[in-house]
């Protein structure tokens, strides 16, 4: 599907100042985080290895709590690419969760011209932009308001999603 071939190649962007939040669960290895194995993480005592996994947890927390939020900053950075996430199948997940909140007629898509099409992509990157916005804030507030949440519980990001 050509749709969804051109939603894969787009590197959605998230508010540069999140990055120590994003630090703060994801593996930090040689200046960059993402880099490390999985071993590297569990010594860590970090939750995820790459960036972009926080980023499709926080946008599946968003779409599980229906709860998004605009990019305010105009300080914005890009994760890779949604077709270089791994696993895949937890990457499509997250596209047609978005999907469905989205107001794209896809039956009418194949009629459009590649301009109203891209507007389309336009929205549904911004989309799951602010679902994943609303994830972070989520993430944010529980660590402000219980920060012993996080500690010496592994389910803490399932029990999270649990809360709604």
């Amino acid at each position: 599907m050509e749709l969804l071939k051109k939603i894969k190649d787009r590197a959605p962007e998230y508010d540069s100042s999140l990055e120590d939040l994003i630090t703060k669960f994801t593996v930090v290895q040689g200046g960059r985080a993402g880099t490390a194995s999985e071993g590297t993480s569990w010594e860590q005592g970090k939750y995820f290895t790459t960036k972009y996994e926080i980023y499709m947890y926080v946008t599946l927390l968003g779409l599980r709590c229906n709860y998004r939020l605009p990019i305010k900053s105009n300080e914005k950075s890009k994760f890779i690419e949604i077709k270089s996430w791994q696993p895949s199948d937890l990457a499509e997940f997250v596209i047609m969760g978005i999907m469905a909140k989205s107001d794209i007629d896809f039956y009418e898509i194949e009629n459009k011209e590649d301009k109203e099409v891209e507007k389309d992509i336009l929205h549904f990157k911004k989309l799951m932009e602010e679902y994943a916005n609303g994830g972070f804030d989520k993430l944010r507030a529980k660590l402000e308001s219980d920060p012993s949440f996080f500690e010496n519980n592994d389910n803490c990001f399932i029990d999270l999603l649990e809360e709604k």
